[in-house]
């Protein structure tokens, strides 16, 4: 009895060499794109793992920032480079180094990266926080200074906050009358009410959202 193979199989056979000529195809004009292209060496920095970088040794190593202070110094080097993930990371220890990423180099570092999700997120770079450095971006910046951030609209909200102000030191001077404090104070719970207020009576115009807790209308 003869086998003849079916259609299915004969396609999946001829599938592969098809694959295999694609995938050197897109290789061969990978290399060759970038061949001409120049490479300039980066600054000394541990060996990256492949994909994560050094993201394995960092989550390793707390705090981070003594890490990377003493990778430096075991390396000698007021500049390095840190690879996490697919960004590299330029801690640097120098001022002179340091004036020159601020100063004259200023342009170059100060930009954000481009990504998809940002330009999805901003709507085509139309934000100010992901928006890459260029003329969107400064003229985002001149709205900010004079229209959000500017010292007109501080004062204009300066009698929100110092109504905020006095209610905190009313809780503070209720919290050390009340007898089960015994005069002691949190200061993470005082604190963290106090914040949450001052942002909602600046953008909502209330303390709270909803009816709130009876016991703390008189704060």
């Amino acid at each position: 009895m003869d086998y003849f193979p079916s259609t299915s199989s004969f396609t999946i056979l001829l599938s592969f060499p098809i694959l295999f000529l694609v995938l050197a195809i897109t290789l061969f004009s990978f290399i060759q794109s970038h061949k001409n292209v120049k490479q300039y060496s980066l600054p000394p920095g541990p060996r990256p793992w492949p994909l994560v970088g050094c993201l394995p040794t960092m989550l390793r190593n707390k705090p981070v920032y003594q890490w990377i202070h003493n990778l430096m110094k075991e390396m000698n080097t007021e500049i390095a480079c840190i690879r996490l993930g697919n960004i590299h990371v330029i801690p640097v220890t120098c001022p002179n180094i340091a004036c020159e990423f601020l100063k004259e180099q200023d342009d170059v570092f100060s930009s954000r990266p481009e990504t998809i999700s940002s330009y999805l997120a901003s709507n085509g770079y139309l934000a100010t926080v992901v928006s890459p450095f260029g003329d969107q971006w400064k003229k985002m910046k001149s709205v900010m200074a004079t229209q959000v951030l500017s010292p007109t609209r501080h004062q204009w909200l300066h009698k929100k906050r110092i109504e905020e102000g006095d209610n905190l030191v009313r809780l503070v001077y209720k919290q050390c009358q009340e007898s089960d404090q015994d005069g002691i104070v949190n200061l993470r719970f005082t604190s963290q009410h106090y914040c949450a207020n001052v942002i909602r009576k600046l953008m909502f115009n209330k303390r709270y959202f909803g009816v709130g807790m009876e016991r703390w209308t008189w704060f």
